[in-house]
Order: C-alpha cells, then sequence, then structure tokens
C-alpha cells in the first residue's frame, strides 16, 4: 500500500512537470507568433507602388510640352507654351537634369528659320545612360497657363468719390504710388476706401524739374545728410505704414548719385521696402548700389504721353509680359486711365499672363 502510494506521487508530479512544460512551450509559441506578427505590421511595405514613368516622360512634364514632332534630322521636336523666353526653357531642362542624375552635353539658341518664334538645340544625357537629341520651339500663338506676369500701377496726385469707384471696379490687383506729404487732410480716409490695392512710398528724389513748388512734398535732396533723408522715408512710412517699398518720382539726378542712393536706401532696406527706379536714366547707378547692399531693386518705364499713345504702350507692355515673362504699367490715376485697363485682365489671361502687385514684379 505505502508502495502504491509512492507510485500514485511520482506520477502526479509527473504530470505538473509536463503541464509546466507544455505551458512554457504554448508561451513560447504564442511570443514567437506575436514577434513575427508585429515584424510584419511594422516591416516596411515592399509592395508599395513604385513610380516607373520614364525620365523623358518626367522631363516633358516638367517643361509642359504642348506638342512633340518629329524633325528631318533625327532629331525630335518639343514644343513649348509661349510666355517663357527660349532661355528660360533651357536653364530650366538644365536645372531639371543636374537634379535628377542627368547631364546637358549641349545646348544652344537657334535663329534664322523665320517660321518658328524662338528655337534651341538641346543635346542631354539621362540618368539611364541615354541621349536626348532635341529641338526646343517656344509656340507662337500657344500660350503656357501663369507663364508671365503683369503688374499695373496708378501715379496717385489726388482721390475723388469717383476715382475710388472707378477703382474698386477692377477685378484684378494693382498698386498706388502714392506721395505721403502735402496732401490734403482727407487723402489718407479716401485711400483707405480703395480696395484691392498695393501701396507704395512715391517719394521725389533730386532732380532739375524741383523748384520752391515741390517743398511741401518734402523731396530727397543732393545736400541733404543721411540723418534727414532717414527722417523723410521714416515719416512717410509712418504715415503709409502698409506700403512695400519706394518708387521714384522725377529723380533723373538723384539716381546717378551714390551718396545720396545709398543714404536713401539704407533706411528703406531698414523698413523692408524695396526700391523701383522710375527716371528712365541710362546713367542711373541704383542697380550696382543696390546690390552692394543685397537689396531688391529693379527698373520700369513709367508711360510718358510725349512718346506714345496709352494704347500703344499698354500694348507694347502686354506683349514685352509675354516674350520677357515679366512686365509693369504704369500710368498716371484718372479715370480714363482706369477705363482703359479695365479689360486688360482678359487680354492678359488671353496669352497665359498673370496680373500681380509690384512686390512679386520684383521678386523676380
Amino acid at each position: 500500500m505505502k508502495n502504491f502510494k509512492h507510485i500514485i506521487a511520482i506520477f502526479i508530479v509527473l504530470g505538473i512537470i509536463s503541464g509546466v512544460a507544455l505551458l512554457l512551450q504554448e508561451t513560447s509559441i504564442g511570443e514567437k507568433l506575436f514577434n513575427r506578427e508585429t515584424a510584419a505590421a511594422t516591416a516596411p511595405d515592399t509592395t508599395a507602388v513604385q513610380d516607373t514613368t520614364p525620365f523623358v516622360e518626367k522631363l516633358k512634364k516638367h517643361l509642359e510640352v504642348v506638342q512633340t514632332q518629329k524633325s528631318r534630322k533625327k532629331k525630335e521636336i518639343w514644343v513649348l507654351g509661349n510666355g517663357r523666353t527660349i532661355t528660360h526653357y533651357l536653364l530650366q531642362a538644365q536645372r531639371f537634369l543636374r537634379k535628377n542624375g542627368g547631364e546637358v552635353l549641349y545646348m544652344e539658341e537657334l535663329h534664322g528659320d523665320p517660321t518658328v518664334f524662338q528655337s534651341a538645340s538641346l543635346d542631354a544625357l539621362t540618368p539611364e545612360g541615354d541621349t536626348l537629341r532635341l529641338v526646343l520651339n517656344v509656340s507662337e500663338n500657344v500660350f503656357k497657363n501663369n507663364a508671365s506676369y503683369l503688374s499695373i500701377a496708378f501715379q496717385v496726385t489726388g482721390l475723388s468719390p469717383e476715382l475710388i469707384v472707378a477703382l474698386n471696379e477692377l477685378d484684378f490687383p494693382y498698386d498706388l504710388l502714392v506721395t505721403p506729404f502735402g496732401m490734403a487732410q482727407t487723402f489718407f480716409p479716401d485711400l483707405d476706401r480703395v480696395k484691392n490695392k498695393e501701396l507704395v512710398l512715391w517719394l521725389l528724389m533730386e532732380s532739375t524739374s524741383l523748384d520752391s513748388r515741390h517743398n511741401r512734398y518734402r523731396p530727397i535732396r543732393i545736400h541733404h545728410t543721411e540723418q534727414q533723408i532717414e527722417s523723410v522715408i521714416q515719416e512717410a512710412k509712418t504715415l503709409v505704414p502698409n506700403a512695400k517699398g519706394i518708387a521714384t518720382r522725377f529723380a533723373e539726378q538723384a539716381v546717378e548719385h551714390r551718396q545720396l542712393l545709398q543714404a536713401t536706401l539704407n533706411p528703406a532696406k531698414e523698413n523692408g521696402l524695396w526700391f523701383l527706379d522710375l527716371s528712365m536714366n541710362a546713367k542711373s547707378k541704383v542697380r550696382e548700389t543696390c546690390k552692394d547692399l543685397s537689396m531688391a531693386c529693379k527698373t520700369a518705364t513709367p508711360y510718358n504721353p510725349s512718346n506714345s499713345a496709352l494704347d500703344d504702350y499698354i500694348k507694347r507692355k502686354l506683349k514685352a509680359a509675354a516674350k520677357s515673362g515679366m512686365s509693369t504699367i504704369i500710368i498716371p490715376l484718372n479715370e480714363a486711365n482706369i477705363a482703359m485697363v479695365k479689360s486688360i485682365g482678359t487680354k492678359a489671361a488671353a496669352q497665359g499672363t498673370t496680373i500681380v502687385n509690384l512686390s512679386t514684379f520684383m521678386k523676380y
């Protein structure tokens, strides 16, 4: 009987050991399964769709090719939208090739074909080592959407209720060039009533046209000290706090005077203002002075009634935008001129030109 009890005890112990072993085995299997499931969930998805678009098609899309043709010289012709120059397209293609592992082998503008608006030859090496031999032609009639930009600015000498109404009927952005000094008391409240505008300080600067009548406008003169010039610009910005830049009024002598320019541009830059030279003086030192100061500056040609009719001026500026990518119209503010440019949005859109503020014009 005693031996029988021992035998039963042995079986019980063996049963417990077997159960524990089985439990440990199941736990191990469970952990392995859990680890496998976790690993599967966190592993990168190798089945994700990869971009298999051929490089040539990517380049076409980047340049927004309008049409492709075959040439007799075993080169493919890519027709591009008007509104960008052929030089712009060549540089755009060059940047894309370099960024994506390709290389430009040869590129040259082509001339002499009267049937082609603008053209260039481009030989390139793709990232796969294939050679592309292309002719890029800019279409004369098909315009690239948003390919070019045009700014419209009005030179303001006063505001009337009729002018305010007419300006508020314009359906595109525009700039108002305003001289903040010597204006009527109602000028600034009236200015606040004008919508959709960007404001620019239109400051008088040294010129043979200046006389005592202009003193109330506080012109910037050659004999002024740096402190006096800084004071003029600071007070102008205080009167028109939303002003984005400075445009010259008269100033054909001022833009030749480097010290005067430096004294003007330094406080302008400190106030976050860009500088637009409207003097039309070929001897202007604005470009080089601005370069030294790392400041945004440009030149533009305002309308001059002694040179052309307003309609011709506007047509010329629209054409310039389509050809070079950027242009600006600067005209006196009056009801007739507002009526003249009222339909310009439709004309600009038809050639792929977007109307923008002068601040955007200054960035390009």
